[in-house]
């Protein structure tokens, strides 16, 4: 994400080094499942901290529900690791898009990528 234009971000395909751009801050996004959080676990253990800030751990609920006990266990374990958690909430109107940004006309959409946006930029650890 960057800092300096919210809003903006790339995307990193597995196994590319990550870029060294000022301003920028790194994201590692998960569903809220047991095996969400297990693979974003195992991005974190190999974060290559010589090289970029500690990442920000952004965890999508997969349902509207409460996340399972495993999820919250491993998310307190990961605390250390991670520049912050930022939730986002399930959102049911986006599993009708191809492209995520298509729903933020929708109300609810938009509230959680403004209260998304708010959380990578002013919660502070």
């Amino acid at each position: 994400m960057n800092r300096d234009a919210p809003g903006r971000a790339i995307e990193l395909p597995p196994g590319r080094p990550m870029p060294a751009r000022r301003g920028w801050a790194p994201l590692v996004v998960a569903r809220s499942t047991a095996y969400g959080v297990s693979a974003a676990a195992r991005v974190i253990a190999a974060w290559p901290w010589w090289q970029a800030p500690r990442p920000w751990l952004v965890l999508v609920a997969d349902a509207p529900v409460r996340p399972p006990l495993a999820v919250r266990y491993r998310l307190r374990a990961l605390e250390p690791r991670t520049a912050g958690t930022a939730h986002v909430p399930y959102l049911h109107h986006l599993r009708a898009v191809d492209n995520p940004v298509d729903a933020l006309t929708v109300p609810a959409v938009a509230r959680a990528a403004a209260a998304l946006l708010q959380q990578l930029t002013t919660k502070k650890r």
